[in-house]
């Protein structure tokens, strides 16, 4: 699964913002939709979302859905996408000095001097 798609799905705001409730509690659409203050299809689409990328899972309870965030699996793409981050820093040649136009250019003309030397040891 491609880790920059499943950050892009869980930061979309709607989705977000269930992520957080789910982590509080479980709820079904219904709630959520209240909770919200969107339409239950709007919920709905949303959880088909969340479910496809395995963010969330379901428990039947009644006649009802109820759903909860999938932690373990969050924390592990959390880790991952770290991981992948360090390992690909951005390529010295898409950094170019004459980037920078603020009134600190030295400064991180200087800095960026030093993380590329850093780089270049740590290979």
């Amino acid at each position: 699964m491609d880790d920059v798609k499943l950050i892009h799905v869980m930061t979309d705001e709607t989705r977000f913002r269930l992520l957080q409730l789910l982590l509080k509690h479980h709820y079904c659409v219904k709630a959520l939709s209240k909770k919200l203050g969107i339409s239950e299809p709007a919920v709905s689409q949303q959880i088909r979302i969340l479910k496809q990328y395995q963010l969330i899972t379901g428990v039947k309870i009644g006649y009802q859905m109820h759903y909860d965030v999938n932690s373990d699996f969050i924390s592990s793409a959390m880790t991952r996408f770290s991981k992948q981050m360090m390992m690909y820093p951005a390529l010295p040649d898409l950094v170019h000095d004459a980037d920078c136009t603020c009134e600190f250019e030295a400064e991180c003309m200087k800095r960026d001097a030093k993380l590329l030397e850093k780089q270049k040891n740590e290979r």
